[in-house]
């Protein structure tokens, strides 16, 4: 039973060892022509591509690889769709175009994070995407910066609520002040800011946790029903030259610089390349690979930004180089093979793949989990847990009181006339009191407790081991004089104070959601009795030295 699991889930990686030798074979035989159309010009974001040329990569697969370079007005996936290439690379809009109903396919993701931010000068002030409302933006169509969008959305900002210009591709439009903000890429917009001495700013998507992949490579259901060979080859050949291209990055320039007569100059092509590298091999992930679950992720996304349908198939959207008749057509291979080779090497071989696969792909699911676990329960501001860590949190918690007779209390916060501060101070003094609020919070509560980030001002603390509404007194003081304490922001001391409304479990409530109603009903009463901040600048002399301290003077 071992021998045949065993055999059941390496074989195909035995038979594409096998098959990389038998490419040679092909050689003195009639090579195949491929069109392969690119996504923009010749220049290192495609070097791979023109490593697997150089190199041969294509030829011993048998494959006569044209690279053909953007036709004004077509995309990638009309051109592949059309029939007049047979692969391509795009970004989004490959899965913008599976959501649409198109019979694409994902051979590769060359990018794992997509290169495209949204760029603003630096004395702009644009700290988040809030700070763009009614302000000029450039933007790419939605099919190709659907990352954006969902950025946006991110943070409740519709589309239509934007002042979007047509994207002209042009840098000079944010130097010049014809936009606030414009979408660039990181691999090449810093350099050529910098080069021309401007100041900027940059705003990822990935930070709001909308993190997609980019140069995808892809090609259509038909070619891979008509050819699956063909496409197994030239994907092979296509992924072994983008290891040598970023392995060689010295050799490739001079490829691109005096082969095909890249009009960048070498020092954009080598920032290029080394703003690359995080970005297509980051530690421990392989060039190409491709995370399902993860693709799942960027859908649902894209159909919460109303530019997909939920209900489209997705099933055959990631390649798979063995499907069934396919891996038929190899056991028959194999068993010749395996009659040639013998029984004792053949094992061998076997279980070697097999201990190394097993481990990579452990190493594999186990980044994968990490990257899906702290992009799902963390606030992406704060750090501490947001709401899908709180909610499993507290239910388990009810769950035991509910067991030992025990009571729970929960605490919910709610800043003072936090958006006076916004409004007086802008967004990033509002951000940094979040953050002090949440360390406060930290700082007093014991390590059995938990305190959460709901959203917005919003903070609930759980506590255990209370018996009555008494118990809390002390610390919901605590926690009132933690957050009022001022600290530094700009060279200010800045403070805000809370209110605190608790509820107790079973008393008055049994149920995570209406212990939450409870105690934010209680905190709206503890609020009614506060009044709106007095926000000054005062000056304070402590040894003979004048500081400034920017305070919420808060009247009983």
């Amino acid at each position: 039973m071992l021998v045949k699991s065993l055999f059941l889930h390496f074989f195909p990686c035995l038979i594409m060892l096998l098959s990389g030798g038998m490419a040679l074979a092909t050689a003195g035989q009639q090579r195949q022509l491929i069109d392969f159309q690119l996504s923009g010009p010749a220049q290192f974001q495609f070097a791979g591509y023109y490593a697997a040329i150089e190199q041969g990569f294509y030829r011993e697969e048998g494959l006569e690889v044209v690279l053909r370079e953007p036709t004004p007005g077509r995309s990638p996936v009309e051109e592949v769709l059309s029939g007049h290439a047979q692969y391509g690379v795009t970004d989004s809009e490959i899965l913008y175009g599976r959501l649409q109903g198109k019979p694409l396919v994902a051979l590769a993701a060359i990018f794992q994070h997509a290169p495209a931010a949204l760029f603003s000068l630096k004395d702009a002030n644009i700290y988040a995407p809030h700070d763009l409302l009614g302000k000029k933006i450039m933007l790419r169509d939605p099919q190709h910066n659907a990352a954006m969008v969902a950025m946006f959305q991110h943070d409740d900002i519709k589309r239509d609520a934007l002042a979007i210009l047509p994207d002209s591709g042009n840098l000079e439009d944010l130097i010049s002040g014809k936009v606030t903000a414009l979408e660039a890429e990181l691999i090449s917009a810093p350099f050529l800011l910098t080069q021309r001495g401007v100041e900027y700013r940059a705003m990822n998507p990935a930070t709001y946790g909308v993190d997609f992949y980019s140069g995808v490579l892809f090609t259509s259901e038909q070619e891979i029903e008509e050819h699956p060979e063909q496409v197994e080859a030239f994907r092979r050949a296509s992924l072994k030259g983008w290891y040598y291209a970023m392995r060689h990055v010295d050799a490739m320039l001079d490829v691109l610089k005096t082969k095909y007569k890249v009009e960048r100059s070498s020092e954009f092509l080598q920032f290029e390349a080394q703003a690359m590298q995080p970005l297509v091999q980051p530690d421990g992930v392989e060039i190409g690979h491709m995370n399902p679950e993860r693709w799942r992720r960027i859908a649902d996304i894209i159909v919460e930004a109303g530019m997909g349908d939920r209900d489209a198939a997705l099933d055959s959207f990631i390649y798979n180089p063995f499907p069934p008749l396919q891996v038929a057509k190899l056991k028959k291979a194999f068993y010749l093979v395996s009659f040639v080779g013998g029984l004792v090497l053949f094992a061998a071989i076997t279980l070697f793949i097999g201990w190394w696969s097993l481990k990579k792909e452990v190493r594999l699911r186990i980044i994968a989990e990490q990257e899906a676990k702290l992009l799902a329960y963390n606030d992406a501001l704060t750090g501490i847990p947001n709401r899908n860590s709180f909610i499993p949190f507290a239910n388990k918690q009810l769950l035991a009181a509910n067991r030992l007779q025990q009571k729970i209390a929960l605490c919910f916060i709610d800043l003072n006339y936090f958006k006076t501060i916004n409004d007086n101070y802008g967004h990033k003094a509002g951000d940094a009191v979040l953050v002090h609020v949440a360390k406060a919070i930290s700082a007093v509560i014991r390590e059995s407790d938990m305190v959460a980030r709901l959203g917005g001002d919003e903070f609930v603390v759980l506590l255990g081991g209370v018996h009555n509404l008494d118990d809390t007194v002390r610390i919901r003081h605590e926690i009132q004089q933690a957050i009022a304490r001022p600290f530094i922001f700009q060279g200010r001391d800045l403070s805000v104070t809370a209110s605190v409304g608790v509820a107790l479990y079973p008393d008055d409530a049994a149920h995570i959601d209406d212990l939450i109603n409870s105690a934010d009903e209680a905190m709206f009463r503890d609020k009614s009795n506060t009044k709106p901040p007095e926000l000054k600048l005062v000056s304070n002399r402590d040894s003979g030295k004048r500081t400034n301290k920017l305070v919420a003077n808060q009247a009983p």
